[in-house]
């Protein structure tokens, strides 16, 4: 097994499978408030765990938010090479207006692989700084811009929307993504049994999926497919 295919599992929660309607026209009402958790999943793949997540949704006060995701190898070859991914997403949500980051960081260490990425959204500059190992990079802004990591609350925030597009800050540029509104079908998970309706990236299909309850703000599962045609998957053991 290839190192980096393990390591694949570091991108679960962040894999941009999220629905946002990145524009102030919106309709009404289209955002939930956002509430605090502690949500616990298993990392599974090709149908074992091997390892487990813990992400949390915490408040900053006012509008601005914080959202932490630690990963860590439990099992086989990620246990093996001490996989421990922590990934960091600060933004604001304001009332009806779309999710807008202000800060990302990302931080994977393993004993042959270890990786550091920040990005720093100046919207007075209308720009964003992207540190990458040793490289820096810089690129406008798009209005609504959100970190990859911040996505999974920007679809549960905005459940009852059904195709929306949304502008994501990556290494060297801010890629336009279109995200469309699947079934609804039972889905049993260590926490339970959910009523859990599917999104998935359209404009990539079979990129990944990520379920969703409109009881719970955190993601019930999420899915990615690996370059091998591997499938990670997350899934929803206990939230607080």
């Amino acid at each position: 097994m290839r190192l980096a295919v393990l390591l694949g599992l570091a991108a679960l929660p962040v894999f941009a499978a999220a629905v946002e309607a990145n524009s102030p026209a919106a309709p009404a009402a289209a955002y939930a408030p956002l509430k605090p958790f502690v949500a616990t999943y298993d990392v599974q793949r090709g149908g074992k765990t091997i390892g487990e997540a813990t992400m949390t949704l915490k408040a900053d006060g006012g509008d601005r938010w914080t959202l932490v995701t630690q990963t860590r190898g439990t099992a086989g070859m990620a246990k093996l090479f001490g996989l421990d991914v922590k990934e960091e997403s600060h933004f604001t949500a304001a009332g009806q207006s779309p999710l807008q980051s202000t800060a990302y960081n990302f931080q994977q260490e393993a004993t042959l692989k270890s990786r550091q990425r920040r990005i720093e959204f100046d919207w007075t500059a209308k720009e964003a700084r992207v540190t990458d190992k040793d490289e820096l990079f810089r690129y406008p802004l798009q209005p609504y811009s959100i970190d990859r990591h911040a996505v999974v609350i920007a679809l549960g925030r905005a459940q009852n929307l059904d195709q929306n597009t949304l502008q994501i800050a990556s290494k060297d540029a801010v890629e336009s993504q279109r995200y469309e509104r699947r079934e609804t079908q039972p889905l049993q998970l260590p926490a339970g049994r959910f009523e859990a309706t599917r999104y998935e990236r359209a404009d990539k299909p079979g990129k990944g999926s990520c379920w969703y309850t409109p009881e719970l703000l955190a993601p019930l599962q999420v899915e990615q497919t690996q370059k091998d045609g591997a499938s990670i998957l997350m899934r929803l053991r206990r939230v607080e």
